[in-house]
């Protein structure tokens, strides 16, 4: 036996009762565990309220930050990849010595 939540209620009863012992309610429904029961209209309006919304804004704050974090980089590669070119570019002109 096992104590089981009134649908119409909401107080324990033992899950071999027949009806509610407190309001009388058939639980004939609550018999099969995996039957499940829609929720009213108020109780759904209550949980859409919980719901969180996104902020947009904060997504596109934290994207230009980002983006601005790629481009500081890229510009710091870039110039030093322009410093190695430059010394192998030298170095080419200059030639081979020979011996």
């Amino acid at each position: 036996m096992a104590l089981i939540q009134c649908l119409d209620c909401g107080k324990d009863i033992s899950s071999n009762a027949a009806a509610c012992i407190h309001c009388g309610a058939p639980l004939s429904s609550l018999k099969n565990p995996n039957q499940t029961v829609p929720y009213s209209d108020s109780e759904v309006s209550v949980m859409l309220s919980g719901k969180k919304q996104t902020s947009h804004v904060l997504h596109l704050i934290l994207s230009c930050f980002t983006f601005g974090i790629w481009i500081f980089f890229w510009i710091i590669v870039a110039i030093s990849n322009n410093g190695d070119n430059a010394a192998i570019d030298k170095k080419i002109k200059l030639g081979k010595k020979t011996t």
